[in-house]
């Protein structure tokens, strides 16, 4: 992957989680933050959660097949989370 990409560390720097992602740019990232595509840094933190980022984009594969993504519980936890 790239040199800031540790395959060993859960939580990522900004420039780590990029590179995991397919090496795009911070532009890209925040771009694609703003719009719910990937969940942006553990809050309190300048840490990006792999498995976070993993899951989310799961959900958001399953959005194209037509199979729901959230529970009315996690929806109601996305919400909640972007409003903190």
């Amino acid at each position: 992957m790239s040199a800031e990409f540790d395959p060993n560390a859960r939580l990522q720097s900004k420039a780590g989680i990029c590179a995991y992602l397919g090496h795009i740019s911070t532009a890209t990232y925040d771009i694609w933050t703003q719009k719910g595509l990937v969940p942006g840094p553990v809050r309190g933190t300048n840490r990006y959660d792999l498995r976070a980022h993993d899951d989310l984009l799961d959900r958001l594969g399953r959005v194209s097949s037509g199979t729901p993504t959230l529970s009315p519980l996690e929806q109601w936890e996305a919400e909640h989370a972007r409003a903190a």
